[in-house]
């Protein structure tokens, strides 16, 4: 049994690929084609360069309509109907607050997004909105490259970006099911396992409330959380995680449940019954709903 594990740096993370099966050339020809679109999403998808998709919607989409990649197309669309989903805790346009302070209040939205099937395009609605994939693009990228690793006819992959999104389908080099422990942000305690076949899981902490739980753990200066319609970093949820089919859907909900908290784990079992997920609050307590893909 061949084992081959390929990786990149993208998405300011690392994303790594772990292939089972018998013939190490075909296993690594088509990793290095999953690489190859993971590498080639980041330039579409990231709002660091200006010339990508979502740079250049950032930077015009308000005076013109832009014509992007169908890849992108179909993320914004996502996007926006998962925000729907979650009753606006997930929010894309969520970045305007790092940018535009308290004018962002009256500007921020998914809805202030238009996207043409037609034509291809996507514009704003607002001067100075702002778009950021931060919360949904690992998710997406690695659903992309394992439907590349499926269609080229690997049965056995595992693929995480920065070990908070994950994917795996088949068996590992042992033949038994891929397996995660989800451990503690603070303790490093494993706190629960998940079985993964054909699933996606997506783990997120909120790093102000970690800062708030423990300041010696992470700098000050990190990214926080935000709540998308008042602007407010999250500090009563530290970490939540997520398994579905679905690793793009997984990683809007880790974010949208840090932002809801445990009364948000009602609405998303209403959405996603076949679905999973915990939700550690700064109190320390354990919340679980569903119990088909992992344990406490």
């Amino acid at each position: 049994m061949a084992i081959v594990m390929l990786a990149c740096y993208a998405m300011k993370t690392r994303f790594e690929l772990i292939l089972v099966g018998n013939d190490e050339k075909f296993l690594r020809a088509a990793g290095e084609e999953a690489i190859g679109e993971i590498i080639a999403l980041e330039r579409l998808l990231t709002r660091f360069q200006p010339e990508s998709d979502i740079g250049t919607i950032n930077r015009v989409g308000s005076h013109q309509p832009v014509r992007i990649d169908a890849r992108t197309f179909l993320l914004l669309q996502r996007a926006k109907q998962l925000s729907q989903e979650t009753k606006g805790a997930f929010d894309i346009t969520v970045g305007t607050w790092w940018e535009k302070n308290l004018e962002a209040k009256e500007i921020v939205g998914a809805d202030n997004l238009l996207l043409d099937e037609t034509q291809m395009t996507a514009c704003l609605t607002k001067e100075g909105l702002q778009i950021d994939l931060g919360g949904i693009g690992k998710g997406y990228t690695i659903e992309q490259a394992a439907e590349i690793l499926r269609n080229a006819g690997i049965e056995n992959a595992f693929l995480h970006g920065g070990t908070s999104s994950v994917f795996a389908f088949g068996r590992n080099q042992d033949g038994n099911p891929w397996q995660v422990a989800i451990a503690h942000p603070v303790s490093k305690e494993t706190i629960a396992t998940v079985t993964l076949d054909n699933l996606g899981l997506s783990v997120s902490v909120s790093q102000s409330a970690l800062y708030a739980f423990h300041p010696q753990s992470i700098s000050s200066h990190s990214a926080p959380t935000i709540e998308p319609t008042t602007g407010k970093t999250v500090t009563h949820t530290l970490l939540a995680a997520v398994v579905l089919p679905s690793p793009t859907v997984c990683e809007a909900w880790s974010t949208a449940l840090l932002v809801l908290g445990k009364e948000g784990l009602a609405v998303f079992q209403q959405s996603h019954p076949e679905g999973w997920s915990i939700l550690l609050d700064c109190e320390g307590k354990l919340w679980q709903v569903g119990n088909l893909h992992g344990s406490l």
